[in-house]
């Protein structure tokens, strides 16, 4: 063979008829004609070139050593290369589709003149030149692209698993060898013999993590499931709206507004929180601990033993699957701990804690609903309204998807809730009111597969009926271990948090009160300040007037909000100020305490004027529940958050009737009328001699609530509903005088009636230095 310039030879891989006619004309002029894959490297100038052999495929690709590519041989190469210019020839591995054939050129099959000589070879063999191969984009990863947070491997090996779970045998089958296939760079070893696990594991061992969610879609594609792509794109974009939605709510739940929101203080969650008792079923029934008595009119008829339940087994998936719950009721009196059972809930999901079963957690408080009340809305619009990172998810049906809503305080509802008389509505894309949306949520008829979760006073779960409740919890505040726990908790230092603990022990109605997680807040804001202000050693005042009295305007200050945002007061029904609304309060709590009774029948609402809704859901200062009387028959039952917050109120009562009034309202018989400048201190005799001569104990705690409010630290928390304050102290000094003088008589008294006086001149001088 010569070179391309001879007579009778032309360069390696082009045809006579490249050059232009037979006759030779043009001999010299040499096209521009670029192969598909450069074979040669020819320059003119160069007396010999080298064909080099390809170098051999990838040993693990089996598929290169077919028969196709036999004939490559050591024997189809020059023996004794040119040296010079070398040219490697670089084979990919061929489809099978493909065809092996090749072209073999001797010295006598191509001609020209004026060339010179080269040596002959035997034979030559050229692959026709597949096409450069195409930029894979799937395989590109923009260095300046920021992952997502929300992309770990956790969730990539997850959905991606998912994902393959859903193809059949034969599928499966296919998307392992179209991914080995496509991807020679990335693939070294047939895919065909590992499972889904190794699969995805193979996958994003060797793959980015964004290379191995490309990939696998792109092959889904290409294999046209639409379905599992739609599932794999679906998953990604809800996982990146998810992490979104759990920094917003780390951040909106992350502190806790003990008390009320404006007025309590913030402290982290975790700082403060502390377990509560939360039982299975009930009726949300009161503590009636008492210090002296025993109230069995409130005693609940339990039947069966109640289990206790763990905030994580809340929508547990087990007992969701047993029992096929969809709606949960969590229920209990006013300031037992229901919205921080929630907070610690949503908490547990966000920081991965607990409830990774639900896919998005989505609260729904009432206090945040009650301002679109009066808005037509769509359910979509409004959670997007209240969660704007949701306008990314244009549907909350999505396969392995499970949404959960908590919809917390449905006392605070401003919208009258009403089952029977609401339309049924289905569209979550249509706008309509609140009432037809929150019913139709709990009904079931507004994304049914989704969980919800309702908290309320008892009063509140009437409107909800029966069918559409599948699970109930009560929330039953603090346990004797709970309350010293929170102390503990909330007191950094040691010490002072086991001197606070060691005070509380040591009144018996201070304590039992504490098992509401709301007093319990109340306490330790006190004793913090004094704890604080006393010496070291010095022992805490003893009084407990001031505790109810700072618990009280937490109530009224929750009165005033809800009638702030009530949406259905009725004009021929006005709003009653505080001190209206405590005075015929205070009568019903007087009344009863006479006869000895706590229950709160319909004839005392009626008979005082007063709506039992203001009470019981505005202020809260009452509840109601049912308590199982037979077993096919539930009675409704009205009182007081606690036998002592009645006793409180009622001698609230009294002391705003003398001191507003001037009125003497303790002998019901004998309506004495005393002038403004008459002593405080007749009044506080009658009131101990009605208490010694009294033969229950119903007067015991109400004398010394009533005889410590006449201290003036605790008549300046009552200024809003006092019309007159001044100092008490020549009246409490007589007042002490008196019972001093009862307790040298004690040899006629009881034991009881002793320590309770003796307790009647802590709330009289509250400081550790009696006068």
């Amino acid at each position: 063979m010569e070179y391309a310039g001879s007579d009778n030879s032309l360069p390696f891989g082009q045809g006579a008829s490249a050059f232009g006619s037979e006759d030779g004309e043009g001999e010299d002029v040499i096209p521009e004609r670029r192969l598909s894959l450069d074979l040669i490297h020819w320059e003119p100038a160069a007396e010999r070139y080298d064909v080099e052999r390809a170098a051999s495929p990838a040993p693990s690709y089996v598929s290169m050593q077919s028969e196709d590519w036999s004939f490559l041989s050591e024997t189809e190469v020059d023996e004794d290369p040119l040296p010079g210019v070398a040219t490697k020839v670089q084979l990919e591995r061929p489809c099978s589709s493909e065809s092996s054939d090749c072209s073999f050129y001797s010295d006598d099959d191509i001609e020209g003149e004026g060339k010179p000589e080269r040596r002959p070879r035997k034979k030559s063999c050229s692959q026709p030149s597949p096409p450069a191969p195409p930029v894979k984009p799937e395989l590109i990863k923009d260095p300046n692209e920021k992952r997502h947070p929300a992309l770990t491997i956790e969730f990539a090996f997850k959905v991606l698993q998912s994902s393959l779970k859903k193809l059949t045998a034969d599928e499966l089958k296919r998307f392992k060898r179209m991914l080995w296939e496509r991807y020679p760079e990335c693939f070294q070893d047939p895919l065909d013999k590992l499972d889904i696990v190794d699969v995805v594991d193979k996958m994003l061992e060797i793959c980015d993590i964004e290379v191995s969610l490309k990939i696998t879609l792109f092959v889904l594609n290409e294999m046209n499931l639409k379905k599992v792509t739609e599932y794999l794109q679906g998953m990604c974009k809800r996982n990146e709206v998810r992490y979104e939605l759990k920094v917003t709510l780390k951040r909106k739940y992350e502190n806790m507004h003990e008390g009320l929101a404006q007025h309590g203080q913030q402290s982290l969650f975790e700082s403060v929180y502390t377990d509560l008792l939360v039982t299975e079923g009930g009726n949300a029934k009161i503590n009636i601990e008492h210090e002296y008595k025993k109230i069995e009119e409130l005693k609940e008829v339990v039947r069966g033993t109640k289990e206790v339940v763990d905030s994580k087994d809340i929508f547990d998936p087990e007992i969701v699957k047993k029992k096929h719950v969809r709606t949960l009721i969590t229920k209990g009196t006013p300031g037992i701990g229901k919205s921080s059972l929630v907070q610690k809930f949503i908490l547990d999901w966000v920081n991965g804690v607990a409830h990774q079963h639900v896919f998005l957690l989505i609260p729904l408080p009432f206090k945040e609903l009650n301002q679109m009340a009066d808005d037509s809305i769509a359910f979509m619009d409004l959670i997007c309204r209240l969660y704007p990172e949701m306008k990314k998810v244009d549907c909350l049906e999505f396969e392995d998807c499970q949404v959960m809503f908590i919809c917390d305080g449905l006392d605070d509802c401003v919208v009258p809730i009403d089952f029977c008389r609401t339309a049924y509505w289905c569209d979550i894309d249509t706008p309509t009111t609140l009432r037809i949306l929150i019913t139709n949520l709990i009904r079931g008829n507004l994304l049914y597969s989704s969980y919800v979760w309702v908290t309320s006073r008892p009063v509140s779960v009437e409107v909800i009926p029966g069918e559409s409740i599948h699970q109930s919890y009560e929330v039953c505040g603090f346990t004797d271990e709970q309350k010293e726990a929170y102390f503990r908790k909330v007191i950094p230092n040691a010490e002072l948090a086991e001197r606070a603990i060691a005070h509380i022990k040591s009144c018996k109605t201070l304590y039992y009160m504490c098992h509401m997680p709301l007093f319990c807040w109340v306490v330790h804001n006190v004793l913090e300040r004094e704890l604080q202000s006393l010496p070291a050693g010095t022992e805490l005042p003893k009084a407990i007037t001031h505790f109810y009295t700072n618990l009280l305007l937490v109530h009224i200050s929750m009165r005033g909000q809800k009638l702030k945002n009530s949406k259905d007061a009725k004009d021929d029904q006005p709003v009653l100020s505080d001190q209206e609304f405590l005075m015929k309060l205070g009568k019903i709590a007087f009344q009863l305490l006479e006869k000895n009774v706590y229950r709160i029948e319909k004839d005392h609402w009626k008979e005082s004027g007063l709506q039992d809704r203001d009470a019981v859901v505005t202020a809260g200062l009452c509840t109601q529940f049912y308590r199982e009387k037979f077993v096919m028959y539930h009675e409704k039952v009205d009182c007081f958050v606690h036998p002592t917050m009645q006793e409180y109120i009622a001698a609230l009562y009294v002391f705003l009737s003398f001191k507003n009034n001037g009125k003497n309202v303790l002998d019901s018989h004998k309506f004495k009328v005393f002038s403004k400048d008459s002593p405080l201190a007749e009044l506080y005799k009658s009131a101990i001699e009605k208490a010694l001569h009294s033969k229950n104990v119903s007067y015991e705690v109400f004398l010394r609530f009533l005889l410590g409010m006449s201290v003036e630290a605790n008549q300046e928390l009552l200024r809003g509903i006092l019309t007159s304050t001044g100092s008490t102290l020549p009246a409490r000094e007589e007042t002490a005088r008196y019972i001093r003088k009862k307790l040298k008589e004690s040899q006629h008294l009881d034991k009881t009636k002793t320590e309770n006086l003796e307790r009647c001149l802590d709330e009289l001088f509250p400081n550790p230095q009696r006068q």
